[in-house]
């Protein structure tokens, strides 16, 4: 008996590898961050959040959050491609609602199982105004892949429902993601305005 539970759970290692293996992420290396950062024209990442993002659909880039003050909102979180800013990722509605205390983590995944990676971000919020001030909390948002080539932020009452009670961890997020109606996360059809041939 001793013996069929390792190999039962080196089989579930396994198996669990092999379904995460269209996503790859890991932590930049020194030269690698010197090269984000210049490819941000001076402004300072987040360097313990900083991601080497590697997926089928959209390729090798970095996902780099920045905090920039002088900025609104200041969370700003970009992709970062060949040492040329890829594109940003779309502020949340909590980001232009609350002072943002802290960004906690990103994970790529395809989470409506359309075959496209999408990206959950966790971010700790601390208003100083109103019912919520002095309160910390953390709030998540979804930016679903669209044809593999950008991110567009989910709303409405899925992203609502997911942060009602606001998500203490990326753990949870994730474990409330799996009860959702995977239909509920997809994104609207883009209907074409142009001329008729």
């Amino acid at each position: 008996m001793r013996v069929f539970v390792p190999l039962f759970l080196g089989l579930c290692l396994v198996g669990g590898t092999a379904q995460a293996g269209a996503v790859k992420q890991r932590k930049p290396k020194g030269r690698e961050l010197a090269l984000v950062k210049e490819a941000l024209g001076g402004k300072e990442p987040v360097p313990k959040k900083v991601l080497f993002v590697s997926m089928k659909s959209t390729g090798a880039f970095f996902f780099v959050p920045v905090m920039d003050f002088t900025a609104r909102p200041p969370l700003q979180l970009h992709l970062v491609q060949d040492k040329k800013l890829l594109g940003t990722l779309a502020p949340t509605p909590a980001d232009k609602s609350w002072p943002v205390l802290r960004f906690e983590g990103a994970v790529f995944k395809d989470v409506n199982d359309d075959g496209l990676e999408d990206v959950i971000t966790l971010t700790r919020y601390m208003p100083v105004t109103g019912p919520k001030a002095d309160q910390v909390f953390n709030q998540a948002a979804i930016y679903l892949g669209r044809e593999g080539k950008t991110f567009e932020l989910l709303s409405g009452p899925v992203l609502d429902a997911l942060n009602e009670k606001p998500p203490p961890s990326m753990g949870e997020v994730l474990k409330r993601l799996k009860k959702l109606d995977k239909q509920k996360l997809a994104l609207p059809a883009r209907v074409s305005s142009g001329p008729k041939p």
